[in-house]
């Protein structure tokens, strides 16, 4: 009896410590390939260039360095943080970030994926709320392998 209770306490213990945490779908890293603003019933658009900007998600932490630049503006970016992401609703907090205005912020947005493309919409303006409003921004990035 006691040698059977010992196999059964030893056979939970196992398959306890081999079950996985579920991976999340957006973890890895993603280049940036366009960025734009939704200005006029989501039909228009205008991009900023980003040259080889990264943004990189681990289970639970994200971080992302690169180069904006476009016309008239040219700058590098990085920052870093936490997030969690249940269904398609994704919330960063930043810890680091280029804008030393951000840190300490959360930040809301709407994700989708489409294969090997992360689609990230939000509210320039109001970035607590998951609700898009006219103007908001899309990022889209592909996954590197």
């Amino acid at each position: 009896m006691i040698k059977c209770c010992i196999l059964i306490a030893v056979s939970v213990i196992i398959t306890v410590s081999c079950t996985h945490d579920k991976k999340s779908p957006i973890e890895g890293s993603w280049r940036c390939i366009s960025v734009g603003s939704i200005q006029f019933n989501d039909t228009s658009s205008y991009g900023m260039a980003r040259n080889g900007m990264i943004k990189t998600f681990s289970k639970k932490y994200f971080t992302f360095v690169g180069h904006v630049a476009n016309d008239t503006v040219s700058l590098d970016e990085y920052g870093a943080g936490t997030y969690t992401l249940e269904g398609n609703k994704y919330e960063e907090f930043i810890v680091y970030h280029d804008i030393k205005s951000l840190i300490g912020k959360s930040f809301k947005a709407i994700d989708e994926i489409r294969n090997d493309t992360l689609i990230h919409r939000f509210n320039m303006d109001s970035v607590n709320s998951w609700k898009l409003e006219k103007g908001y921004t899309t990022e889209k990035f592909v996954r590197l392998k």
